[in-house]
């Protein structure tokens, strides 16, 4: 069983278009769509239409990449090879009945255990008592987030009980294996959501300059209104990458896969070629390990 991704070669508004099949089942190509955010309305009888920039993320993703030849090949043998006549006879199946995503969630890291800041950053609070959860919060949703998804680890029952009110909390079991595995955490619990989201905003509990100006020229860095599962960019500082990150939905299981450690997703936002929005104007982009005031 595999699914299978072809050369974008077939040109339609403005841009070309390759074929996403499965040599074995429908379901698991629906399954393998909906996870990479490829939209239902995009199935067609046997394939699903996906445009250039979404096959290195659905290839990173486990899809095998062949050329057109050998992709209808496969898809003959398994029998699920529609034929234009029947299409056009009407005879074909019908695209899954799944809304297309739509939305961003930001995801907040802020699950580490913080050994050189002197106590987990989830606890933190600025020089005024206020929590940086809190303050974290506010930025991403004044900057147009339309949820926020705080992910913690190191004492977590303390830490949940600052986060606001309407904030979603997901736990990291494995947090002190470092970013990577906050990330993980945080985008497994975004593939599960209903309705589907289609990108996740990703963001640092200890850069206490995070400001709404900062969010909002990220999210806007994508060609289109709001972000689309294909979206990839992240914040810059003087040429120095940082925080936030926008990932669509078709690079979260790359992202997840490609993470190692403390490394977060770098190396494949760099190799998948992630748009570099410069933000030194609006803030230094620094994190903060000097030792803070913790909550009690």
């Amino acid at each position: 069983m595999a699914v299978l991704v072809d050369d974008a070669r077939w040109p339609a508004h403005g841009r070309l278009w390759a074929h996403l099949v499965s040599d074995a089942s429908l379901a698991e190509l629906h399954a393998f769509a909906r996870a990479a955010g490829v939209p239902a309305r995009s199935f067609d009888a046997d394939h699903y239409d996906v445009p250039d920039v979404l096959v290195p993320a659905l290839v990173a993703a486990g899809a095998e990449q062949v050329g057109g030849r050998e992709l209808t090949r496969r898809l003959r043998a398994s029998g699920l090879r529609v034929s234009q006549r029947a299409k056009r006879e009407g005879a074909r199946r019908q695209p899954p009945d799944w809304p297309d995503p739509a939305g961003t969630t930001a995801v907040l890291l802020a699950a580490g255990a913080g050994t050189r800041f002197g106590g987990p950053k989830a606890l933190a609070r600025d020089d005024d008592g206020e929590p940086w959860l809190v303050q974290r919060v506010r930025a991403l949703r004044d900057g147009g987030c339309d949820r926020v998804l705080v992910v913690l680890g190191a004492q977590a029952g303390s830490a949940r009980q600052l986060v606001p009110p309407g904030a979603d909390v997901v736990v990291a079991q494995d947090w002190a294996d470092g970013m990577s595995a906050s990330l993980r955490a945080g985008l497994a619990a975004l593939a599960a959501a209903e309705p589907p989201v289609a990108a996740a905003l990703v963001a640092l509990v200890d850069t206490p300059g995070l400001r709404p100006d900062v969010v909002r020229r990220v999210l806007g860095a994508v060609p289109t209104p709001r972000p689309t599962p294909s979206a990839l960019a992240r914040a810059t500082y003087g040429g120095r990458p940082g925080h936030p990150v926008l990932l669509g939905r078709a690079h979260w299981s790359a992202a997840a896969a490609a993470a190692r450690g403390d490394r977060g997703a770098g190396p494949y936002l760099r190799d998948a070629g992630a748009r570099l929005v410069e933000c030194g104007d609006l803030d230094g982009g620094e994190d903060v390990d000097a030792r803070p005031t913790l909550a009690p």
